[in-house]
């Protein structure tokens, strides 16, 4: 158990690591693609924060621990709103622009409720599987559409941000320039970090110490997301209020469609009637929670912030009272 715990902390730090090596060596390319498109920057930094959730969450499906796997997914995108969003939130209050609110507002919350559909008949199968991974090119498209209704100073602000976001991921200690040294050590040191981190997940859940879902959307979702939450609180405390609420949706979006969509492509996922009847529904509610905050007055204040973390630990609870 102690070995276990020394190598959980262990994958954090090299995940932690690796992802602030693999973000700052794509500095250069965003600030490149920025000045051509801003839509392809605010793609690249989303699947970038995204990558240790779907790493573990592939490699224990693919391992058979499909419930574990699921639970990373789902507290993920729970663990976003209520710790990227919600605690910064407590912070200082967050902006929402109307162009994020069309651009991810809205796919936020259609996406959850699309999944919800699709698995009630209690499977995902690999054809469903590909229907939700290509879900992901209108989300595309319409991130492309929203970038020419932006205007000059929009556009300024969100280039600003999206490297600013890129250089705060990770443990900000031993920098290196960025360049190809830095994409392949972040690279490795989140896919050994990702792969450590699942083992040990995986060998927790044999031991049963606690409900493959119950881990998964616990420990298995906060520790790959703990890089981006504290990039989030340090966005926020320097002034950049939009940043933890477009990377949570921008990170949940892809997390939900491309990791999802993936699991049940390599296999049918089979959806329990707990996770129909309680953990999708309750992630839609956070979910419609989330935007009824960002369009009411453009502006997630910070008893809203509360409200979200409670709402969190209310979908941690309910699993365990049932």
């Amino acid at each position: 158990m102690v070995l276990s715990i020394l190598l959980l902390f262990l994958a954090i730090l090299l995940i932690s690591k690796g992802s602030d090596y693999l973000t700052d060596s794509l500095i250069p390319l965003a600030k490149k693609l920025q000045t051509t498109s801003i839509s392809l920057g605010l793609v690249l930094v989303s699947v970038a924060v995204s990558l240790p959730e779907i790493f573990v969450a592939l490699s224990s499906g693919l391992q058979g621990f499909m419930t574990l796997s699921l639970g990373v997914v789902l507290g993920s995108i729970a663990c976003n709103i209520a710790l990227m969003t919600g605690l910064s939130a407590t912070i200082r209050p967050l902006k929402v622009t109307t162009h994020m609110i069309l651009r991810d507002g809205i796919f936020s919350v259609v996406v959850p409720i699309l999944v919800l559909a699709v698995s009630s008949d209690g499977l995902i199968s690999r054809l469903e599987g590909v229907s939700i991974f290509l879900l992901f090119i209108p989300y595309l498209a319409n991130v492309f559409l929203q970038e020419r209704r932006i205007t000059l100073e929009e556009r300024e602000v969100l280039q600003t941000h999206a490297e600013e976001k890129l250089r705060l991921i990770g443990w900000q200690n031993l920098k290196l320039s960025p360049g190809w040294v830095t994409f392949v050590l972040g690279l490795f040191g989140v896919l050994l970090g990702s792969q450590i981190f699942t083992t040990q997940l995986i060998s927790l859940a044999q031991r049963s110490f606690a409900d493959e879902l119950f881990l998964g959307l616990t420990l298995g979702a906060l520790g790959p997301s703990l890089p981006n939450i504290i990039s989030s609180y340090k966005a926020t405390v320097r002034g950049l209020t939009e940043v933890a609420v477009s990377e949570t949706l921008g990170s949940n979006i892809f997390t939900l469609l491309v990791t999802l969509g993936l699991l049940a492509i390599s296999r049918p996922v089979i959806v329990s009637a707990q996770w129909l009847a309680l953990d999708i529904p309750l992630l839609i509610l956070i979910s419609i929670l989330l935007f009824i905050f960002m369009v009411t007055k453009r502006t997630i204040s910070r008893v809203e912030g509360v409200l979200l973390i409670l709402v969190y630990l209310l979908i941690l609870a309910l699993p365990l009272l049932v």
